[in-house]
């Protein structure tokens, strides 16, 4: 193998370079031909600098034939992306269409896309670099029922602003003008002994096993929740019905007595009963068919599921009443703003 050696102005010109230069990459470059200039080995060099002794010898061959310039200056001219910006955003378009309205897009599709565009091959890992670019990220769609309501139901139906304006109106005009309007939402959710396995953190190699059982055994959580200020309402009930909808309206209606709610809640059968006896401070507002993403404090059962019941069973529905009692004290008004908070909801009382 050949050895190269340094002459004295070589090794000056080194050092020189190292002191004008401001690029970090090529630092550590220049500082392991100054090593090598000064006779240290390439195993020194490489526990010094992290390269390979290889690459340092190849260092040193590219500046003996190409001078100093081989080594301070970029070799990756050009746009490392292959497409600019502006052309990567132009190619994204049809697949941000496509994905905004809910259909699979692929790394894959987009690769062909990418590669046709450039003409010619180009590694997977760089379709990902350009998705993060761009702001993309990989997310699970939100359900919707297939007869969900139009778009123009929904906007109408969020557009409840009118009515807070109206009952605003109400109190003043009734002589009770610091009555506070609340804007609240309601819905019931069913916790039992039935539980999934979900996903936890582990070692690698290590896939644990957890208890799983299917006893039908339910106790229903009724719960109302204002997202403005994150104050909330929650009762424990053996059924949904009347009967048990007629408690929740009237306890919630005895922690606000000076206060008007208009509670948003679905179109469940018990709602809108004719047994339903509604408290006076209360008026119900029903919120479109199959528009679940509308009632909010559907994220809160989530919220629930996920806090206080996963991987684990229950010996007697007691102990689920129990556990779910002491889940929902943890929730804080600021966790429930946080997990509620909508802008249309908060523009309603602006």
């Amino acid at each position: 193998m050949k050895r190269y050696t340094f002459t004295l102005e070589e090794t000056q010109e080194i050092k020189a370079a190292r002191k004008k230069n401001r690029d970090k990459n090529v630092e550590k470059r220049l500082a392991a031909l100054e090593m090598r200039a000064e006779g240290k080995q390439n195993k020194e060099i490489r526990e010094k600098t992290g390269f390979h002794t290889q690459y340092i010898t190849v260092l040193v061959s590219r500046y003996k034939a190409n001078g100093l310039a081989s080594i301070t200056e970029s070799h990756y001219h050009g746009n490392h992306r292959n497409l600019s910006y502006a052309e990567e955003e132009a190619l994204l378009e049809p697949f941000r269409q496509a994905s905004n309205a809910g259909k699979t897009v692929s790394v894959h599709d987009i690769e062909t896309a990418y590669r046709e565009a450039v003409g010619h091959s180009i590694g997977t890992s760089q379709i990902y670099y350009v998705l993060h670019r761009h702001g993309w990220r990989k997310v699970m769609p939100r359900s919707k029922h297939p007869k969900k309501a139009s778009d123009e139901v929904i906007e109408t139906s969020k557009k409840i602003n009118k009515r807070i304006g109206e009952l605003k109106d109400y109190a003043n005009n009734s002589g009770h003008p610091h009555q506070e309007v609340r804007l609240m939402f309601q819905d019931e959710a069913g916790f039992g002994r039935i539980n999934k396995p979900k996903y936890c953190w582990c070692e690698k190699g290590i896939r644990p096993s957890v208890p799983c059982h299917h006893i039908r055994e339910y106790r229903y959580a009724y719960g109302a929740v204002e997202p403005v200020t994150g104050s909330s309402c929650f009762l424990v009930m053996p059924y949904c019905n009347s009967t048990c909808m007629n408690i929740f309206l009237e306890e919630l209606s005895k922690q606000y007595p000076d206060d008007l709610i208009l509670l948003c809640c679905d179109g469940a059968a018990w709602h809108k009963s004719n047994k339903l006896h509604i408290p006076e401070n209360i008026e119900l507002f029903y919120i479109p068919p199959y528009t679940p993403e509308m009632n909010p404090i559907e994220q809160i059962w989530k919220e629930l599921r996920i806090t206080g019941f996963r991987n684990e069973v229950f010996a007697t529905l007691e102990k689920v009443v129990d556990r779910l009692c002491d889940t929902i004290c943890t929730l804080t008004s600021d966790t429930i703003k946080s997990i509620t908070r909508r802008s249309w909801i908060i523009n309603c009382f602006n």
